[in-house]
């Protein structure tokens, strides 16, 4: 009978310690704490992507300004090749 009760109680210490380590298996480490990020570092990483977004579309503005300014320097410089032409064309002509 005292060997029936001590056989129990053991089983039921197997279980226990069973569901005990199923439990550690599931629980975060101080580690795994560590490495999820806090409130305060997704608030620094939003303003960082709002103010890489304004970086970018300030860039994305000056891009289009600058692609405007080349076409106009490219067609003055059209057109001054072409009176280049013109020019000694007509210096040609009165030699």
């Amino acid at each position: 009978m005292v060997e029936a009760l001590l056989n129990q109680i053991l089983e039921k210490l197997v279980e226990l310690q069973s569901e005990i380590d199923q439990m550690k298996t599931k629980l975060a480490t101080k580690e795994d704490l560590a490495a999820v990020a806090t409130k305060g570092d997704l608030i620094s990483i939003q303003q960082a992507i709002l103010e890489t977004n304004r970086i970018v579309k300030n860039i994305e503005l000056n891009q289009e300004r600058h692609e405007r300014i080349l076409d106009v320097l490219s067609k003055r410089s059209i057109e001054h090749e072409a009176r280049y032409q013109r020019l000694t064309a007509s210096a040609g002509k009165e030699n």
